[in-house]
């Protein structure tokens, strides 16, 4: 599906997509001015200038930044340089003051621990318990400051078994007050102590599952079995990082969850994975884990001498939230937001090379394109497949991804796929092999046609991928082919497996498994900023695929008395999304088979900004790229507007709430049989939508002007 060609390195093919992005730039540069070709282009139309500025704008996605932080366990220099360690809590100085070990706490902490170590095993209290946990992490964090690693994992190991049992040993069940401020302290106690001791695992490369790693001395430590449950059991990992490692910005929401455990960043290894979809992993696959140790006490209690046994276990916090130890809940800390962010750590991917590298060339990265899965596939979730736009990548779904799947009712009955394609070819190729990868992926993962789910599927997508999906649903007739020719396609000579490729490509019908579609800022009747300056800016810089230049290529000249289109072999995205194309009036003769439901989100940017200047852009209604004429769509279920640019409308607030909603009413009647609900001579409109003032309802009239935009 992801054929790999390792014939040219990724150094070379940038390399000679540099001079074409430059020449780009320069394109771009001339047409806002800056440069001697300004007066070359303005006699090509009005308002060329901002046009192509616009659709440069098109490649842009959400700037996420990733840095790396670094840890001072809060001890400050003062500390550092008198060498003292930082004072304990209020209730844990009470009890050395009880015990007369204040004083000694100051000048031998070791003495305290070793003597704190000795009491709770000859007479457990609560309080003792986590005098001593807390001490053994301050001592230990100031070890780790003044470079003695070794010494801090020792003092971690004792610091986490005390705060495990004083979190679960049974002794303690009757007392243990979930209500007491001490509770929360241990709890983090708990979680810190794991932490650092992971921290030091992950860069020693000790996190390996199905192998032990131990920590503390010969005489008193632990011994870690790593085990991972759940649906990433038979899965291979490169390697592991803590969460709290990494700070994410420009990403909007941060999810996290609050309870037990260390978030972990698992970077998936693809190559060496027991896994019937591995070939639909991404390359940079990231997922979130949190680890959670489980220790044997024993019946001799935590501070018996001897080494102490304990299973870290790593939960995907996506698939189990909550947990049972020793018979008690335990809710799992988390974090799904920074593993996903860590993957764009890959410059290819976060500063929009890859999208614009296949935007330029089709065949750029053939491994990087077709459908993509981010976990097992799961026979009774329903696909949600995200199709991107012009100029861009599955990154640009990175925002509205992290909104649903936080959503707890969205991802355990929906799997997230990420669909990835050459946006420079035409939208009616990319909707081709958009129809062969969904027809080959069901034969790979449902080859009995047993999942329920699977018949279920929902397209999402932006601006040309909206187009992509809505020829997932479309039956063509004879009305795509009668653009390239009024003879039938039987007539051609030439090679039968080229022309089966053009009979695949204008010849189709609706996808049976499909049952909605969801249209954001997608160009139904074109759009004109696909104008003469643009188009031939996409002459000059684009490369097709090879089947265009070669196969189709040969088959319009053995053919020149039936073939009356050059679209075979010199249309591009651009020439496609040209208001003047004769496929938009094809595409309007079709209608949507009576089992499908189509969702339409449009923007509509204000036709004044906020300083009260007109937006030049906004005069014919729209988001400055599609009017908001060519983004309505007659049929849809629902239709509404909100107030956001072409590139940024999926990634609105309106827009990532409405499509939550749509998918949560899915579900609600997904075992109805709503073909049957909508007479067929009825236009398909729903009401106004209430729940919800960010965005306002379009009627299909289109807009009133009693009519508002409601702005969060």
């Amino acid at each position: 599906m992801h054929p790999t060609d390792h014939s040219i390195p990724y150094s070379q093919k940038l390399s000679r997509l540099l001079p074409a992005q430059l020449g780009l730039i320069v394109v771009l540069l001339s047409l806002t001015g800056c440069g001697p070709f300004l007066n070359r282009f303005r006699s090509m139309g009005d308002r060329i200038i901002p046009r192509t500025a616009l659709l440069a704008s098109l490649g842009n996605s959400p700037n996420v930044i990733i840095d790396e932080v670094k840890h001072h366990h809060g001890i400050d220099f003062l500390n550092r340089v008198v060498r003292t360690i930082p004072s304990p809590s209020e209730r844990t100085q009470l009890l050395l003051r009880k015990y007369d070990l204040a004083r000694v706490y100051e000048q031998e902490p070791d003495e305290v621990i070793q003597w704190l170590e000795q009491l709770v095993q000859s007479s457990t209290s609560m309080e003792e318990v986590h005098a001593l946990a807390e001490l053994a992490e301050l001592h230990a964090n100031w070890s780790a400051e003044m470079g003695d690693l070794e010494r801090a994992n020792h003092l971690y190991s004792i610091s986490l078994i005390h705060a495990y049992q004083f979190l679960f040993d049974g002794e303690f069940d009757i007392n243990r007050n979930a209500y007491d401020p001490q509770f929360r302290s241990i709890c983090d106690i708990y979680n810190r102590s794991l932490e650092s001791i992971l921290r030091t695992a992950c860069q020693k490369e000790h996190i390996r599952p199905g192998e032990t790693f131990s920590v503390g001395s010969a005489g008193n430590g632990i011994d870690f079995q790593i085990h991972i449950e759940g649906r990433w059991s038979n899965q291979k990992f490169e390697k592991f990082e803590l969460v709290n490692d990494f700070e994410v910005s420009g990403l909007g929401n941060h999810y996290q969850t609050f309870g037990l455990g260390v978030p972990l960043i698992a970077v998936h290894n693809s190559a060496e994975s027991e896994s019937k979809q591995k070939d639909f992993y991404p390359p940079n696959l990231t997922l979130a884990m949190t680890a959670f140790a489980h220790l044997d006490l024993g019946t001799q209690g935590a501070s018996a001498a001897g080494r102490t046994s304990a299973i870290l276990k790593l939960y995907d916090p996506l698939e189990k939230t909550v947990i049972t130890n020793g018979g008690k809940r335990v809710p799992l800390e988390s974090d799904i937001t920074t593993p996903m962010a860590y993957s764009l750590r890959n410059p290819l991917v976060n500063r929009d090379i890859l999208a614009t590298a296949n935007l330029l060339d089709a065949e750029f990265a053939p491994e990087l394109l077709g459908m993509f899965m981010i976990e097992p596939y799961d026979p009774d979730k329903i696909p949600v497949i995200m199709v991107h736009g012009l100029w861009s990548s599955p990154i640009t779904w990175l925002r509205m991804f992290n909104d649903l799947r936080a959503n707890r009712d969205l991802r355990n009955n929906y799997q997230f796929w990420f669909y990835a394609y050459p946006t420079g070819q035409p939208f009616w190729t990319s909707a081709r092999q958009l129809r062969e990868d969904l027809k080959q992926i069901k034969q790979e993962l449902d080859p009995m046609g047993e999942s329920v789910a699977f018949d279920q599927l929902v397209l999402v997508g932006h601006s040309m991928g909206g187009l992509v999906s809505l020829l997932q649903v479309t039956e063509s007739n004879d009305d795509f082919w009668n653009i390239i020719s009024q003879q039938p396609i039987e007539d051609l000579k030439g090679d039968p497996s080229a022309i089966q490729k053009l009979r695949d490509t204008f010849y189709f019908h609706p996808n049976p498994s499909i049952d909605r579609v969801i249209t954001i800022a997608t160009p139904f009747q074109g759009s004109e900023f696909a104008n003469p300056a643009t188009q031939w800016v996409s002459h000059r810089l684009f490369t097709l695929p090879s089947i265009a230049k070669q196969e189709f290529s040969e088959i319009a000249k053995s053919n020149r008395d039936i073939i009356h289109s050059d679209c075979l072999t010199t249309a591009t995205s651009v020439d496609a999304l040209a208001a003047d194309n004769p496929f938009f009036k094809a595409l309007a003769r079709t209608s949507l088979p009576e089992s499908v439901e189509l969702h339409n989100i449009v923007g509509d940017i204000p036709a004044r900004n906020l300083l009260g200047f007109e937006n030049k852009n906004a005069k014919q209604g729209g988001d400055g790229i599609v009017s908001l004429l060519s983004s309505r769509y007659p049929n849809a279920v629902t239709q509404i507007a909100v107030s956001a640019e072409h590139q940024e409308v999926h990634q609105h607030p309106a827009s990532i709430y409405e499509v939550s909603r749509i998918l949560i009413q899915n579900l609600e009647n997904r075992d109805r049989v709503r073909a049957r609900e909508i007479p067929s001579d009825r236009p398909r409109v729903a009401p106004p939508i209430t729940t919800d003032q960010r965005s306002y309802y379009l009627p299909p009239s289109g807009r009133s002007s009693s009519e508002k935009i409601y702005h969060r």
